[in-house]
């Protein structure tokens, strides 16, 4: 199998497994294109936000974009442009470690794990209340998103 169906069918399954089990308030799923068929390589994905936080009540859209060399590689998420967060650049762009083509273990570049232990309103949102922005910058290297 090439590599690129690797990374559709690893995706299938992980779609599967995400209508069975997911968080109430999450949302993910694969791009419809226009003809009806489905792009597994691009997921649409809504984030709740953190309760007790500025952002409660709200609900964040972010896109997943994966490559054929997913799971070895992680996907590249992307908040709408100017969202306001220290790990999101202007661009929208999110900048973690665990969506770092550095990362070795591919254990790690999962579409639950992604979206509920890295972009989780607890983990993801946390701390932003009382964060100070102008002295620090999480995301370090534009060039490691």
């Amino acid at each position: 199998m090439a590599s690129g169906g690797i990374a559709r069918a690893r995706l299938a399954e992980e779609r599967k497994a995400w209508r069975k089990n997911h968080p109430h308030g999450f949302v993910a799923k694969p791009e419809t294109l226009p003809d009806g068929s489905v792009n597994l390589l691009v997921w649409r994905c809504i984030i709740p936000g953190r309760e007790g936080t500025d952002w409660e009540g709200g609900y964040f859209p972010l896109t997943m974009q994966f490559t054929e060399d997913y799971p070895n590689s992680p996907p590249s998420c992307k908040f709408p442009s100017g969202f306001f967060h220290i790990n999101v650049y202007d661009s929208g762009a999110v900048c973690l470690s665990i969506l770092s083509t550095h990362q070795v273990s591919s254990s790690f570049h999962h579409l639950y794990t992604i979206l509920i232990s890295s972009l989780s309103p607890d983990v993801f949102f946390s701390g932003m209340e009382t964060f100070n922005y102008s002295e620090a910058n999480s995301c370090g290297d534009p060039g490691v998103v």
